[in-house]
């Protein structure tokens, strides 16, 4: 009798040992998400699934850094976009050109695919006049700027609202092919 409700115990202190254990990983670690639109494409793709270290070094992130965070509009929502400038940094956006500190950035990553051209009294898709960012806040952009909704509308990230940093892609789904995408396996996220 005692050694089955010793045995009970131990399996029921090592199930709630997991569960813990699960949700602080989970919580504290290291979280998957999957890519729902466009805004980063080419970088992720509609089906690619990420795995986001949300430790606390990867809540400071750094100029470049693909980050998730809470939807400043819809806090229950979670967005992943670019870190394109940080606390101090001024930016601003001429005919799609993007400026950080006066100067021109070079974006590897960044992509237009439409030709037209928003007048800043339109639409600040395509000129963005400058804006200082504030103190623990950042500057987001989606790769994909002409299908992004992000910092140019709404504003900056505050460093309170950051849920990680995108570190690898684990699994990749095309849904229009219905195929898995092997190629996208294990990329690193830059």
């Amino acid at each position: 009798m005692i050694n089955k409700f010793i045995l009970i115990s131990v399996s029921l202190l090592l199930g709630i040992a997991s569960i813990a254990g699960t949700f602080y990983v989970r919580e504290n670690v290291i979280k998957a998400y999957k890519i729902p639109s466009k805004s980063m494409e080419p970088t992720l793709l509609v089906g690619d699934h990420i795995l986001v270290d949300r430790s606390q070094p990867a809540r400071t992130p750094k100029r470049g850094d693909i980050i998730v965070f809470k939807y400043p509009e819809s806090p229950s929502k979670e967005f992943v976009m670019r870190v394109v400038a940080l606390s101090g940094d001024t930016v601003e956006i001429k005919d799609k050109t993007f400026y950080l500190n006066g100067k021109i950035l070079p974006e590897s990553y960044a992509v237009h695919q439409e030709e037209t051209l928003f007048p800043p009294d339109q639409n600040p898709r395509d000129n963005l006049a400058p804006i200082k960012i504030p103190n623990d806040s950042y500057f987001v952009l989606g790769d994909n700027r002409d299908r992004s909704y992000d910092s140019r509308f709404w504003g900056t990230v505050s460093k309170d609202k950051l849920s990680g940093t995108v570190k690898s892609i684990y699994w990749s789904w095309d849904s229009a092919n219905g195929a898995v995408r092997w190629d996208r396996f294990g990329k690193t996220v830059q």
